[in-house]
Protein backbone atom coordinates (compact mmCIF):
# COMPACT_ATOMS: atom_id res chain seq x y z
CA UNK A 1 0.00 0.00 0.00
CA UNK A 2 1.38 3.38 -0.92
CA UNK A 3 1.22 6.91 0.86
CA UNK A 4 1.31 9.81 0.10
CA UNK A 5 4.34 12.23 1.94
CA UNK A 6 5.25 15.71 1.76
CA UNK A 7 8.67 16.25 2.73
CA UNK A 8 11.32 19.32 2.41
CA UNK A 9 14.25 18.58 0.54
CA UNK A 10 16.42 21.96 -1.02
CA UNK A 11 13.69 24.45 0.65
CA UNK A 12 10.59 22.80 -1.38
CA UNK A 13 7.47 20.72 -0.59
CA UNK A 14 7.73 17.37 -2.45
CA UNK A 15 4.89 15.13 -2.49
CA UNK A 16 6.00 11.61 -3.08
CA UNK A 17 3.70 8.35 -3.06
CA UNK A 18 5.58 5.31 -0.85
CA UNK A 19 5.42 1.93 0.21
CA UNK A 20 7.57 2.38 3.32
CA UNK A 21 6.69 4.39 6.62
CA UNK A 22 7.05 8.23 7.10
CA UNK A 23 9.58 7.78 9.63
CA UNK A 24 11.91 5.86 6.60
CA UNK A 25 10.98 8.77 4.28
CA UNK A 26 11.46 11.48 6.32
CA UNK A 27 14.74 10.06 7.07
CA UNK A 28 16.07 9.54 3.55
CA UNK A 29 14.72 13.70 2.77
CA UNK A 30 16.80 14.24 6.00
CA UNK A 31 19.42 12.83 4.46
CA UNK A 32 19.45 14.56 0.98
CA UNK A 33 18.82 17.76 1.99
CA UNK A 34 21.58 17.59 4.33
CA UNK A 35 23.82 16.67 1.26
CA UNK A 36 22.50 19.79 -0.79
CA UNK A 37 23.02 22.03 2.52
CA UNK A 38 26.82 20.62 2.71
CA UNK A 39 27.61 21.53 -0.78
CA UNK A 40 25.61 24.43 -0.77
CA UNK A 41 27.63 25.85 2.33
CA UNK A 42 30.75 25.31 0.64
CA UNK A 43 29.96 26.95 -2.54
CA UNK A 44 27.03 29.14 -2.37
CA UNK A 45 26.84 30.30 -5.84
CA UNK A 46 25.98 26.89 -6.94
CA UNK A 47 21.98 26.48 -7.90
CA UNK A 48 19.73 24.15 -6.36
CA UNK A 49 19.77 22.07 -9.10
CA UNK A 50 23.42 21.65 -10.03
CA UNK A 51 24.12 20.38 -5.77
CA UNK A 52 20.89 17.80 -6.19
CA UNK A 53 22.41 16.44 -9.48
CA UNK A 54 26.03 16.42 -7.25
CA UNK A 55 24.37 14.47 -4.92
CA UNK A 56 22.38 12.11 -6.86
CA UNK A 57 25.19 11.21 -7.98
CA UNK A 58 27.41 10.99 -4.53
CA UNK A 59 24.19 8.76 -4.05
CA UNK A 60 25.05 6.53 -6.91
CA UNK A 61 28.80 5.94 -6.35
CA UNK A 62 28.06 4.89 -2.94
CA UNK A 63 24.98 2.15 -4.21
CA UNK A 64 27.50 0.89 -7.01
CA UNK A 65 30.34 0.90 -4.65
CA UNK A 66 28.19 -0.95 -2.32
CA UNK A 67 26.29 -3.33 -4.82
CA UNK A 68 30.09 -4.26 -6.07
CA UNK A 69 30.67 -4.86 -2.17
CA UNK A 70 27.91 -7.15 -1.68
CA UNK A 71 28.71 -9.01 -4.83
CA UNK A 72 32.17 -9.77 -3.66
CA UNK A 73 30.87 -10.91 -0.31
CA UNK A 74 28.37 -13.53 -2.33
CA UNK A 75 31.57 -14.42 -4.55
CA UNK A 76 33.29 -15.25 -0.84
CA UNK A 77 30.77 -16.76 0.77
CA UNK A 78 30.05 -18.88 -2.19
CA UNK A 79 33.77 -20.17 -2.22
CA UNK A 80 33.61 -20.54 1.71
CA UNK A 81 30.10 -22.73 1.44
CA UNK A 82 32.25 -24.92 -1.33
CA UNK A 83 35.60 -25.09 0.86
CA UNK A 84 32.70 -26.06 3.30
CA UNK A 85 30.82 -29.06 1.61
CA UNK A 86 34.25 -29.87 0.10
CA UNK A 87 35.60 -30.54 4.18
CA UNK A 88 32.81 -32.25 5.32
CA UNK A 89 33.00 -34.55 2.02
CA UNK A 90 36.70 -34.90 3.10
CA UNK A 91 35.74 -35.65 6.90
CA UNK A 92 32.91 -38.51 6.08
CA UNK A 93 35.16 -39.74 3.75
CA UNK A 94 38.03 -39.90 6.70
CA UNK A 95 35.72 -41.39 9.22
CA UNK A 96 34.50 -44.55 6.83
CA UNK A 97 37.87 -44.79 6.45
CA UNK A 98 38.46 -45.20 9.63
CA UNK A 99 35.59 -47.26 10.49
CA UNK A 100 37.05 -49.86 7.58
CA UNK A 101 40.54 -50.06 9.20
CA UNK A 102 39.38 -50.22 12.65
CA UNK A 103 36.87 -53.30 11.27
CA UNK A 104 40.31 -54.69 9.43
CA UNK A 105 41.95 -54.13 12.60
CA UNK A 106 39.93 -55.81 14.37
CA UNK A 107 39.68 -58.81 12.23
CA UNK A 108 43.54 -59.25 12.26
CA UNK A 109 43.76 -58.97 16.16
CA UNK A 110 40.69 -62.20 15.50
CA UNK A 111 43.27 -63.47 12.88
CA UNK A 112 45.44 -63.47 15.18
CA UNK A 113 44.16 -65.13 18.24
CA UNK A 114 42.97 -67.74 16.36
CA UNK A 115 46.73 -68.69 14.91
CA UNK A 116 47.63 -68.96 18.73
Amino acid sequence: MENVYTVRIGGFDLSLYSSETAEYTNKIAEEVDRRIKEITSVNPSISLTNASLLVAMDLADELLKLETGTDNMRAQLKDYLDDTTKAIAERDEARRMAERLKDELLTLKIELSNKK
